[in-house]
């Protein structure tokens, strides 16, 4: 299956998922690099953050499992 995003993008399925994975984890890394200088302000912004780093590694654990069901669809 392909999917058109924009005029002239296609990927695959597997593609689009990788795409997604890896924007998640640059999100992710900007939030640790913020924590790492400091740049929360307080106990609830840095809370709130760990929250949402454990939720975008969890989303990618996802992706992981649905990729790995495509895979073993494909044999």
């Amino acid at each position: 299956m392909f999917l058109c995003l924009g005029r002239h993008l296609l990927m695959n399925t597997t593609d689009l998922l990788n795409q997604i994975k890896k924007n998640l984890q640059k999100k992710k890394l900007q939030i640790a690099t913020d924590m790492a200088d400091g740049r929360m302000s307080d106990f609830n912004s840095y809370h709130k953050y760990v929250g949402l780093a454990q939720g975008l590694e969890d989303a990618c654990g996802v992706i992981d499992d649905t990729l790995k069901q495509i895979n073993e669809g494909d044999e």
